[in-house]
């Protein structure tokens, strides 16, 4: 008898252990997820950052892919009257972000949607990254990113959770290892996850399974081949978490790195100050 109620009791535990951690992929990989649309495309987005601000809304940044919003950024000539000629000039569409509300769905069913439009604040087509900024009543679940000091802890055969709105769909999970680094595409570097990468995941997330999940990139390549009418996935590449961090430093963004000492606001300000002392130029 104290055999079997050791057995059970170890049975009970191993199912709690089990449903703790599935629980956690939900909360800390598949809730991050969000949709992101443009008026002709769209494709899939990380809430990053939310923080309370003093009007009490919660400035919020989601990353994603800039191929996802590229539609939405235009470069137009037009009349600058104190040039007395044609310069170029950025013109930037609002897009829309879906979000997904998971709570009380019940097994099986699909969650509930709702969409707020957001402004495009920094892209690279060199990084293939964007940043989406909105202001929210409440706060969304965020990504837990990994800290710079920790990106080494990242190798080959690390257990990964990639997940996004393939094909417009619902956030998908998919698990894998990590299959290599290092791959270099276009002069930037890539890594690559055996966790499937479907069309439509651009912008979504790639996590590290460790102590916590942490997002260590963006998923934003598919390499396939194919014969006749044919064509086959192979390769899922996404965007390290590292060069992240290059992209967030080049774009006055760097205090979303985990252990920034800057604020938002402050890295607000120099992106003012960086844009006016550019006019200055622009006018001499």
């Amino acid at each position: 008898m104290r055999y079997a109620f050791s057995v059970v009791l170890a049975l009970f535990l191993t199912a709690g252990t089990v449903a703790g951690g599935i629980m956690k992929v939900h909360e800390q990989v598949l809730h991050s997820q969000v949709r992101v649309r443009t008026q002709t495309a769209g494709g899939s987005g990380t809430v990053i950052y939310s923080q309370k601000g003093e009007d009490g809304y919660f400035s919020t940044i989601i990353v994603t892919c800039q191929h996802v919003i590229s539609d939405a950024v235009k470069i137009e000539d037009k009349w600058d009257s104190l040039l007395k000629k044609q310069r170029k000039v950025e013109v930037i569409q609002p897009v829309i972000v879906e979000f997904f509300d998971w709570e009380g769905v019940p097994p099986g069913k699909s969650p509930l949607t709702s969409g707020a439009t957001a402004d495009i604040v920094a892209y690279s087509e060199k990084h293939d990254m964007a940043l989406i900024h909105l202001r929210l009543k409440e706060k969304p679940p965020t990504a837990l990113l990994l800290p710079r000091d920790r990106i080494e802890d990242v190798v080959i055969g690390s257990p990964t959770w990639a997940v996004g709105c393939a094909l417009g769909h619902d956030p998908i999970l998919t698990q894998g290892i990590v299959t290599h680094q290092g791959d270099i595409v276009g002069e930037v570097d890539f890594w690559m996850s055996s966790a499937q990468i479907i069309f439509g995941n651009s912008g979504g997330g790639m996590f590290f399974e460790s102590d916590e999940y942490y997002f260590i990139g963006i998923p934003s390549l598919v390499a396939i081949t194919g014969w006749g009418n044919q064509a086959i996935t192979y390769m899922g590449y996404f965007s390290p978490v590292s060069r992240m961090y290059t992209f967030l430093d080049e774009q006055i963004f760097d205090f979303l790195i985990p252990g920034s000492k800057k604020t938002e606001q402050q890295c607000t300000d120099e992106r003012k100050a960086k844009r006016k002392h550019e006019e200055e130029k622009r006018y001499k």
